[in-house]
């Protein structure tokens, strides 16, 4: 796979050209990774050379997207073909990822961000409670560019208390997109720094997939159940 790269201001395009499969997505994952190693600014995934996705690529473009996210930099993925958005589609991903119909639309994406935001900032409900030396936040509803910072506040916020022993019960959970991992990777590292520990539980099928395949339940402990996670804090 050949993939080209220039910079567009603040941002780095890469325009690989062939299948994103086995045989290329270690190369687009590693060029995601070295755009966004300088840190703040977007990345933009040009696809339109692109014809075909397999799991392999979908999976480098959500470990993509976490390498942009752990350097505080943004991925965009733009210009996918009609038969490439079809395979993102029916995986959840085209919802998940920032996806644009041309490049230019994801180069000027940084101006439009949070023009919905006040709509989006209702679509998640935290309560909390406390269990023992741990305290459970339980999600209900969608962990999106709205909500996310509600929930790195209600974390951040335990964390100055010292409640550094954390559950997530995603149980209620229905919905993440990169903004929502961004959350979850901020919140554990920020648990991690004061030594403590940030345990993810319950999260349904989809969102599982998701967090699964893109590479963070390697990084952010998960257990099936809230009772399970609590146990594993100690």
């Amino acid at each position: 796979m050949k993939i080209g790269e220039r910079t567009e201001g603040t941002a780095v395009v890469l325009s690989p050209s062939g299948r994103l499969d086995v045989a290329g997505a270690p190369a687009v994952e590693e060029k995601i990774a070295a755009a966004a190693a300088p840190g703040p600014g977007r990345v933009v995934l040009d696809c339109s050379g692109v014809g075909y996705i397999s799991s392999a690529g979908l999976r480098a473009m959500l470990l993509g997207a976490r390498a942009c996210l752990q350097h505080g930099c943004e991925l965009a993925i733009a210009a996918l073909t009609p038969e490439c958005c079809s395979i993102l589609d029916a995986t959840g991903l085209l919802m998940v990822l920032d996806c644009h119909d041309t490049v230019e639309a994801a180069l000027d994406a940084p101006r439009r961000a949070g023009e919905d935001d006040a709509e989006d900032r209702a679509a998640i409900v935290i309560e909390e409670r406390q269990e023992g030396r741990a305290v459970v936040f339980s999600l209900d509803g969608r962990l999106d560019g709205g909500s996310a910072p509600a929930l790195t506040e209600k974390v951040f916020t335990a964390v100055g208390r010292g409640n550094t022993r954390v559950v997530l019960d995603c149980s209620g959970m229905g919905y993440v997109d990169s903004s929502g991992l961004r959350a979850l990777l901020v919140s554990a590292k920020r648990c991690d720094e004061k030594g403590g520990r940030l345990v993810l539980a319950a999260l349904l099928p989809e969102c599982l997939s998701i967090v699964d395949m893109g590479g963070f339940t390697s990084i952010i402990d998960y257990c099936e159940t809230p009772e399970a996670a609590l146990a594993a804090l100690g």
